[in-house]
Parts: structure tokens; sequence; C-alpha cells
């Protein structure tokens, strides 16, 4: 195990064969619910160029092979369209087993892009050819077992990729080619998201309890990497199920607060 907290993955599987595999065992699908806060620019001249949040970071029973749970920093463009230019990038941390092969929670990259308005490219971590690893200390796709990440998602001046960053150490690049329409950033999200059976209770995020995590220290900036006042953009908080299944609370002058048992059913 390394100094970051992370021993082996277990084997993953290719996205197609995960949304195929889902398919095949549950024609009804699953039910998928998120909460979190949508950072989005006013009208105007800025642009989103980077994100940066520490993240709690809890290792979460009870989540079937069948359920996922995540928690995520979401950068996108073109997410009114035409979709053929939908863009998004996102890393985190999530409970996966259709990807990761097992339950333990695992840090995580992901990207996709709408080519043509119905096919998409894309993956987690090395499930296709993507996101470049610049380091052996932490690896998208490995289980993580300590208790935060300071994540930094931006964009590099000189090369133009898109950077990961855990605090000060890169972990990697989304090389610049993977995109049609991500010179810059129109929506950032900070979110928890759950999938499950519509015949099973929906699994817990965060910590499992109401409010009990948090993505703290929350900075937006522009081309320069200068931090953003919170005059330029529009903050909105949103919640699918509420409480008391989930709660997602933002507090402008530093915090998320996120989190919740799940426990919630469809209405037969």
């Amino acid at each position: 195990m390394s100094s970051c907290g992370l021993v082996a993955s277990g084997q993953g599987k290719d996205v197609a064969a995960v949304i195929d595999e889902a398919a095949a065992t549950d024609e009804a699908a699953a039910t998928d619910e998120s909460a979190g806060v949508t950072f989005s620019t006013r009208n105007g001249p800025a642009k989103f160029y980077g994100i940066s949040a520490d993240l709690d970071v809890y290792q979460l029973s009870g989540i079937s092979d069948d359920q996922i749970s995540s928690t995520q920093i979401i950068v996108s463009k073109g997410e009114t369209g035409p979709m053929a230019y939908h863009n998004v990038l996102q890393a985190g941390f999530h409970v996966n087993h259709a990807v990761e092969g097992d339950s333990f929670t695992h840090f995580f990259a992901h990207w996709t892009v709408s080519f043509d308005g119905n096919q998409k490219t894309g993956c987690f971590n090395f499930l296709c050819p993507g996101f470049i690893q610049t380091t052996e200390r932490l690896s998208p796709g490995q289980v993580y077992t300590l208790s935060a990440l300071n994540l930094n998602i931006f964009r590099d001046r000189h090369s133009l990729n898109w950077m990961l960053y855990n605090g000060e150490e890169p972990i990697g690049y989304w090389p610049r080619e993977l995109f049609n329409n991500m010179e810059d950033s129109s929506q950032i999200q900070l979110s928890a998201t759950v999938s499950s059976p519509i015949d099973k209770p929906s699994p817990p995020t965060g910590n499992g309890q109401l409010g009990g995590a948090s993505f703290r220290r929350i900075t937006i900036t522009d081309g320069q990497s200068i931090p953003y006042p919170k005059s330029v953009y529009n903050a909105v908080t949103f919640n699918d199920l509420d409480k008391p299944f989930y709660d997602a609370e933002y507090n402008g002058d530093c915090c998320l607060f996120y989190g919740g048992p799940g426990g919630w059913r469809p209405p037969t």
C-alpha cells in the first residue's frame, strides 16, 4: 500500500459492457438521484477554467453489487446543447461494483464526449484510451482508504490539457484532443449521486448521515488561475429526493454539506 492510502483495484469492465449488463439484468432500469450544487456562468464574458475543493472521504457499507454511491466534481460545457458538443470530465470517489469489481471506496476519473447528439465516447479510469497518469502515488481506479481528497481540476494555460491534481501533486491529465468543446467550462457541479434497482432502497451517500459530509474550500478560477469572486457565477443547490433520504446545503462562504442514509423506494 502506498502512502496515499491505495490498494490494488479489482478487475474493471468496459463502460459499454457495464451498460449492456445492467440493461440485460433489469430492463426496467435503475433509479438515479443526485444532490449537490451547480455553478454556472452569468451572462457576460466570464468562463470557468478550474475548480478545487477538499472532499471528505468515507468507507460506506451496505451498498449492494447492483447499486452505486458516488461523490464527484463535474466540469462540463455544452450542457444546454447542441448535444453533439456536450463534453464532461469528472473525478471523485465511489462505490461502484460494476466498474471496479468490488464494494470498496475507489478514487475515480471519468470523461465523456457526445459527438453526434446520440453516440458518446469516454470511460472511467483507464478502461479506454484517454486519461494520462503522471504519478504512481494516486491512480484512478484504485481503492482509497484515506479520509480526505483535495481535488483540483483546471485547464493548463500552456499545454491546454485539463489537469487533475490532489493538493499540490499532479495525478494526470485529460489531453485536449479528447474533446470537441472544452476550451473552457460553462458549468461545474459538486454532487453525490446514487443508482439503485427499483426494487431496492436507495444506498447512502457521504457518511450516511444527513449533511454529514462536505466539500470545503471551494474555489473556481479564471484562465490565469485567479479565484473568481462569487458575484461572477450563479450557485444553485439541488436535491432530487430531499430529506429524510439525502441533504444538500451550500454555504456560499465555504462549503457544501451533503449526505444521507438513503432508503428511498419509488412509489408503486
